[in-house]
Parts: structure tokens; sequence; C-alpha cells
């Protein structure tokens, strides 16, 4: 089993893409506006129904990754100062 590598750039990036994840959807527009593009008023509504949807569930997904950001960000300085105590005591020895 192939052994498992995490740099510090890795975990610094995964924190940096979160909060870009996050941003996006604090700051998307609602950008339904009558649903003519659809045609099909059976196609109108079902689309209607899934926006809806969508922005009372964006809510939940919003929070849960902010959360997520949060962890990341707190997890990223741990690995980043861990690495860093790791690397004095290396150089003291």
């Amino acid at each position: 089993m192939a052994d498992l590598v995490v740099t510090s750039v890795a975990v610094d990036d995964a924190a940096k893409q979160l909060k870009g994840v996050v941003h996006e959807l604090e700051n998307m527009s609602e950008l339904w506006d009558d649903g003519g593009i659809w045609g099909h008023k059976t196609v109108e509504r079902a689309m209607d129904d899934f926006i809806d949807d969508w922005w009372v569930k964006r809510e939940k997904l919003q929070e849960n990754l902010k959360d997520l950001q949060s962890k990341m960000e707190q997890a990223a300085e741990t690995w980043n100062n861990t690495e860093i105590e790791l690397a004095k005591s290396l150089e003291s020895e």
C-alpha cells in the first residue's frame, strides 16, 4: 500500500479553494427571471420547483461549507506549525 504524502501546499490550497466556493455561494445572485427560456410549461414548472428548492438547500450547503472551510484553515495552520516545529527539532540535533 502506498504512503500518504501530504504537503503544506496541498493543505493550504484546499483551504483556499473552499474559501472560493463559499465566496461564490455567498455572492450568487438569483438568475431566474421569468422562465421563458424553457419553452414548454411542464419544463418551466419543473425548473421553477428546482430553483426554489435550490435556494433553500443552498443555505444549508453554504453553512456546512463555511464550517468545513474554518476547520480546513485550522488544519492548515496546525499542519504548518507542526512542520516548522519538526524542522526546528531536526536542526538542533
